[in-house]
């Protein structure tokens, strides 16, 4: 993923990453332990700043085992919820619609970064044991505004 669309940009956003069940297929992830986190990375160039971060769940992410819960957070390598607090994506939770700037990182202004980093995506598993190799259901969009000084 990268660069939102037209409509996307008129909003605001300039970088997008989405991420559905299939990302966390054995094919694409290999096989991931019961209960185990998965992080999707998304590459911030030297010298940019986050300005927002966002999350839209486009469709609640389902499993075919027995689990029952499934969230995320947004950060980056030195706060791994800095850009958004814990947000519920499984259809047995109270799912999120969409969520924006959640995390102290940029709640109230922005965040620069001299050098390159990435803004880490945290998938983790709570509640009934089960792997997100079994999600067979699920999109969630995640938005970005990005900057360069």
């Amino acid at each position: 993923m990268g660069k939102t669309s037209n409509q996307e940009a008129a909003n605001g956003w300039t970088d997008e990453k989405i991420i559905t069940s299939d990302d966390f297929s054995i094919a694409n992830i290999g096989v991931i332990a019961d209960n185990t986190a998965k992080t999707f990375q998304y590459t911030i160039p030297l010298g940019s700043v986050v300005c927002n971060v966002g999350a839209e769940l486009v469709t609640a992410f389902k499993d075919s085992g027995s689990g029952n819960q499934l969230n995320v957070i947004v950060g980056d390598p030195g706060d791994d919820n800095g850009f958004l607090t814990t947000a519920a994506l499984h259809d047995s939770q109270t799912e999120i619609t969409k969520v924006v700037n959640t995390g102290t990182l940029i709640a109230t202004a922005t965040k620069a970064y001299a050098a390159a980093s990435t803004i880490d995506i945290k998938f983790s598993i709570a509640g009934a044991t089960y792997t997100v190799n079994e999600l067979s259901e699920g999109r969630v969009k995640f938005k970005f505004t990005l900057i360069s000084v």
